[in-house]
């Protein structure tokens, strides 16, 4: 589902589905409502884009305009640099995720990217689910960053600099005073500490038609009990 502004092909639309367009300020209001802080940062060839932090995490909401006040697709776009990880994990990772895939670009910095497209009539509490789904797979990532740490604040020059920028999450220190809290327990809200769910492997889900997992009630994460 990456459109224009991550410059993929979009998903095939079923028959009785005719793209639309949904208001600029309404889905900013929306975003604003669901995360702690939403902030322009600036334009470029069509879209809008803006700088989201949400418990330490930060990442960009590109917003693709047809006109100033009307969005026809919507990206979003996380950068973790620093950390450790393998092509093996990122297939691995790919394989949990809902709406959004990962890759390895520039050396080892990981991307996360999401793109749907205005559908229909908006609604906020359909955009909530999307939103809901986007903070899902950041979870997943986060959990196979988790223990792999290594500090770095790499921010190299490239198109749409500030936008690349802000979306990056560096990882903390391993240990020693003054080392970074654990990002993935930050993320969640510190108190208590979430796992993969053993019975749907963290995708939400279960079985052939893909019912939704009682277990962690769709969440993919459930309490540890240690």
């Amino acid at each position: 589902m990456i459109g224009k502004f991550f410059g993929g092909n979009r998903a095939a639309m079923a028959a009785d589905q005719a793209s639309g367009t949904w208001p600029l300020g309404q889905i900013v209001s929306a975003l604003s409502r669901q995360f702690e802080t939403v902030e322009p940062i600036g334009e470029d060839e069509g879209f809008v884009v803006y700088g989201v932090s949400d418990r330490g995490i930060n990442f960009i909401v590109a917003l693709v305009t047809e006109s100033r006040n009307k969005v026809t697709e919507i990206g979003f776009l996380a950068r973790f640099v620093g950390f450790s990880i393998t092509e093996l994990a990122v297939e691995q990772m790919n394989r949990n995720l809902h709406i959004s895939v990962a890759g390895l670009e520039e050396g080892d910095d990981l991307y996360l990217l999401a793109g749907i497209d205005a559908v229909g009539a908006f609604s906020e509490e359909m955009f909530g689910l999307i939103l809901e789904a986007w903070r899902r797979d950041l979870m997943m990532v986060l959990h196979f960053l988790s223990g792999r740490p290594s500090l770095a604040a790499a921010f190299p020059a490239a198109r749409f600099e500030e936008a690349r920028r802000f979306a990056t999450n560096a990882a903390p220190a391993s240990g020693g005073e003054g080392a970074a809290p654990d990002i993935l327990k930050a993320y969640l809200g510190g108190k208590t500490t979430k796992v993969l769910c053993g019975e749907c492997g963290g995708r939400g889900k279960r079985g052939f038609i893909a019912r939704t997992c009682d277990c962690c009630d769709g969440s993919g994460f459930v309490t540890s009990r240690r």
